[in-house]
């Protein structure tokens, strides 16, 4: 065994546990943020703290406090941009898995059997996209309710993107409703209810920005 942890920061933690467990590293040589990357890791397959201590050779009470650093160090500080990227991102998963569903549900080799399951859970998937997007305000739960709150986190410059992604969303929301057969009058009703505060937003939108411009040209006039 080696006396010094030099070069055991660059392995991965898989590396790490499989030296460890084969006795080839001593846990005790690894410093303090190689030996949390391993506790993440085992916390991840569920490993209990006391397991994890005789694994490292360490206390308890250092995989606790490791684990609580850990914690701390993967915190998520709420952000409206993580938030859109982060339901962007789940969006186009779930239209991913409903386009692949219905690809073997067309599929000439597939039973009917399989072909009437890819169908079900497609229009699941599809189903559940619609309810989970309602639930974050992307969508009215009812024509007669659409959420007043949709646009608030929009600021300035990010105001014209985040009206545009909302676009290409429901542009999309039409598309594969209609390829799934469940485009319904209500679900027109509910989208065109978006687009017309869509419409708004971009009229208000364009006068803060006139706004802003008129107030800036002001100043340049009043410095000279």
């Amino acid at each position: 065994m080696s006396g010094s942890n030099v070069g055991y920061s660059e392995h991965s933690a898989v590396q790490l546990l499989q030296e460890i467990n084969s006795g080839f590293l001593d846990p005790k040589l690894l410093d303090k943020s190689t030996r949390q990357r391993c506790v993440e890791l085992l916390i991840g397959e569920g490993y209990t703290y006391q397991h994890i201590s005789q694994v490292l050779k360490v206390s308890e009470k250092t995989v606790s406090r490791d684990v609580k650093e850990i914690r701390a160090r993967n915190a998520l500080t709420p952000d409206i941009q993580f938030a859109k990227e982060t339901i962007g991102d789940f969006f186009r998963k779930a239209l991913n898995h409903h386009a692949y569903l219905m690809r073997l549900a067309r599929s000439k080799s597939a039973t009917s059997s399989e072909k009437a399951q890819s169908e079900f859970l497609a229009w699941r998937v599809l189903r559940e996209l619609i309810e989970r997007m309602q639930s974050l305000g992307y969508l009215p739960s009812s024509p007669q309710r659409v959420v007043g709150d949709i646009f608030c986190h929009m600021q300035n410059e990010e105001e014209g993107e985040s009206l545009e992604e909302m676009r290409k969303m429901l542009s999309e929301i039409r598309t594969v409703t209609s390829e799934a057969g469940t485009y319904t009058p209500e679900l027109e009703s509910q989208i065109r209810a978006i687009e017309l505060r869509i419409e708004k937003a971009e009229l208000v939108s364009d006068v803060k920005k006139l706004k802003r411009q008129t107030q800036t040209q002001s100043k340049e006039v009043e410095n000279e």
